[in-house]
């Protein structure tokens, strides 16, 4: 077969471009002409030829199968065996948490009636506990005013912009009167 027959394969090989059927003549002929090739062609006749040897010689023992179908059934046993770990852990996290959920609120309560008795048997710090409360109040109320001075700000200038809009009516209004 003509090298540049081969020369056009080996591009086509190259750019992926090659057939199934072309690929399967292209190394039966390198096989063939292997002696007669020169350059890149007789290094790829080589490459094909020892892959071929290392696929004839690689093959599996019988009991390959065996040996990976055992492997994947002990590995499934530990895996399920892990997810009741990893199910048993959630069950225990959340029974700890509605446990802690439900204890805190009553040791809250208890707190609270303390401090209220405390406050109950002295007036002064009662007194004093009032007035932090209502300065508390004072200071969220003064930032809620706050805000409303921005809506303030924003009440005005639509004011201004229906006066304007009114007066250019009127405006209109006069000057077709007018005419």
């Amino acid at each position: 077969m003509a090298s540049e027959q081969l020369e056009q394969w080996l591009e086509k090989y190259w750019q992926g471009e090659l057939s199934h059927v072309e690929e399967m003549q292209f190394r039966s002929e390198l096989k063939v002409n292997k002696d007669s090739l020169s350059g890149e062609l007789k290094s790829i006749a080589e490459w094909f030829e020892t892959t071929e040897n290392v696929k004839q010689e690689l093959s599996l023992d019988d009991d390959f199968d065996a040996e990976i179908t055992s492997k994947i059934h002990g590995s499934k046993f530990l895996t399920n065996q892990w997810s009741w770990w990893k199910v048993a852990a959630s069950v225990l996290i959340i029974i700890s948490l509605g446990y802690l959920a439900w204890l805190m609120p009553q040791q809250q309560d208890q707190s609270t009636l303390t401090e209220i008795n405390n406050t109950q048997e002295n007036p002064e710090k009662a007194f004093e506990e009032t007035k932090a409360t209502l300065l508390l109040m004072a200071n969220m109320m003064n930032s809620g005013k706050d805000h409303l001075n921005s809506l303030q700000l924003f009440q005005v200038a639509q004011e201004k912009v229906q006066n304007s809009l009114k007066k250019e009516e009127s405006k209109k209004d006069n000057s077709e009167k007018s005419i």
